[in-house]
């Protein structure tokens, strides 16, 4: 499983991400890894209804198993909120609680291909979709259900990788349809790829990705453990723990099938 660290691994408040996006409480820190070594993290504190500790890290460990690019380094670690009003603002939602579980991710260096000029970015995005990365990507995005996808969470390395950085909404209709009193609207790799590119470039695309769907059932049975071990940790109620460790493992195993994407893509390989 993912380290589980101890309030005092949040060592220091780092900045605030810009823009920052939705979730307000989602900041920079140093924090100091299992061997003592020291991470700039972006840090994702959200409202305690919401499973994003869980859905990062599980996101994570699948990604471990299949190679995808990532943040080197990936962890749970309790916030301390005292010290974090010390630096930033937090609601009155936070009032009643003095730390709280998040996940953090160490910063990537990079950057999205948006462009002020928009004839610009459309041919930066079609470029994009040529990486093959991006159709790993693409795949293990419709396995593990992100319902929240896009190329913006994409960033260009400069040593010319491309990681993706948000995995916060996977597992959707396990872990968060119903739990929440909102919606996400699904956004996909996949379908911006069906707005941005020619016929044969996206039949290029599915076909790409029909392919590394072979892997995931070989990842899944890898990530097992740590994955269950990863809920069990983080659900403090064992009875929750298992039910909804459950319904992870159902979800996900006949979608790791090899021939679950191409079937889903109509794709014959």
């Amino acid at each position: 499983m993912l380290p589980l660290l101890p309030a005092n691994a949040w060592r220091e408040f780092r900045g605030s991400p810009r823009p920052r996006g939705i979730n307000q409480t989602t900041h920079r820190a140093l924090i100091e890894g299992p061997t003592g070594k020291l991470h700039l993290c972006y840090v994702k504190l959200t409202p305690p209804e919401f499973p994003t500790p869980l859905t990062e890290a599980l996101a994570w460990l699948l990604a471990e198993a299949l190679d995808l690019p990532r943040p080197a380094f990936a962890a749970l670690v309790v916030v301390p909120l005292d010290r974090l009003r010390q630096s930033m603002s937090l609601d009155q939602h936070w009032l009643r609680y003095r730390e709280h579980l998040a996940f953090c991710a160490e910063a990537v260096e990079g950057k999205t291909l948006a462009h002020n000029w928009q004839w610009v970015a459309r041919l930066r995005l079609q470029g994009l979709y040529k990486r093959p990365e991006v159709a790993r990507v693409a795949a293990f995005d419709e396995w593990v259900e992100n319902q929240d996808r896009h190329s913006s969470n994409l960033l260009l390395t400069k040593q010319g990788k491309c990681v993706p950085i948000d995995n916060e909404y996977v597992l959707y209709s396990v872990l968060w349809a119903g739990r929440v009193g909102f919606q996400i609207a699904h956004r996909s790799l996949l379908s911006e790829a069906q707005t941005l590119l020619s016929h044969r470039a996206y039949a290029q695309l599915t076909l790409e990705m029909a392919r590394e769907a072979k892997h995931h059932d070989a990842a899944l049975t890898a990530a097992v453990p740590a994955m269950q071990a990863t809920v069990m940790a983080v659900m403090p109620d064992p009875v929750a723990a298992a039910a909804a460790w459950y319904a992870v493992h159902q979800f996900l195993l006949p979608r790791a099938h090899p021939d679950w994407l191409a079937q889903k893509l109509r794709v014959i390989i």
